[in-house]
C-alpha cells in the first residue's frame, strides 16, 4: 500500500482506490473544533478486506 500519510484527502482516496483497495474514510475532530480547508490524511489501518483512511481539516490559509 502507498503511503498517504499528509497528502489530500481526494488524491490519497482516489490512489489507495486504483491500487485496488476498499476505502473507508473517518473524520477526526479537535474537541475545539476548527475550521480548516484543507483536508489531509493523517492515519490508515488495514483491517478484513479494508483500509481505513483518518483524516482532519487544518486550516492552512492566514485570516488577515
Amino acid at each position: 500500500m502507498t503511503n498517504v500519510l499528509g497528502w489530500d484527502l481526494e488524491h490519497a482516496e482516489a490512489r489507495l482506490t486504483a491500487e485496488g483497495k476498499n476505502v473507508r474514510l473517518v473524520e477526526v475532530r479537535s474537541k475545539k473544533g476548527g475550521k480548516g480547508s484543507d483536508r489531509r490524511v493523517i492515519k490508515t489501518t488495514e483491517n478484513e478486506g479494508e483500509t481505513v483512511v483518518y483524516w482532519s481539516a487544518f486550516k492552512t490559509e492566514i485570516d488577515r
